[in-house]
């Protein structure tokens, strides 16, 4: 995961290698884990909104990492727990 200078703006790499650009929506902890919720800067054409990517951090301090959620309750949980923010946030 590397920082760029633009707030909220991750780059992460695809399977391929490939550099993909990340905006950073919300940060929150659900069932003592914290999760990064994020957008794509460059949305493809054929997309048709906007797709939220839900990640895990791992490890502490200076030495986190995010990784993919693979159990699909978990994801579920994290998702549904990113809903609720996001209608408070709105309402």
């Amino acid at each position: 995961m590397q920082e760029n200078e633009r707030d909220n703006i991750i780059v992460l790499e695809n399977e391929d290698g490939e550099s993909i650009e990340f905006e950073v929506i919300d940060v929150y902890t659900n069932g003592g884990n914290t999760y990064f919720a994020m957008v794509e800067t460059e949305t493809p054409e054929d997309a048709e909104e906007d797709e939220v990517l839900i990640m895990r951090v791992e490890g502490e301090g200076d030495d986190i990492e995010l990784v993919s959620i693979e159990d699909e309750e978990e994801l579920q949980r994290a998702f549904d727990e990113f809903l609720c923010r996001d209608e408070e946030l709105y309402d």
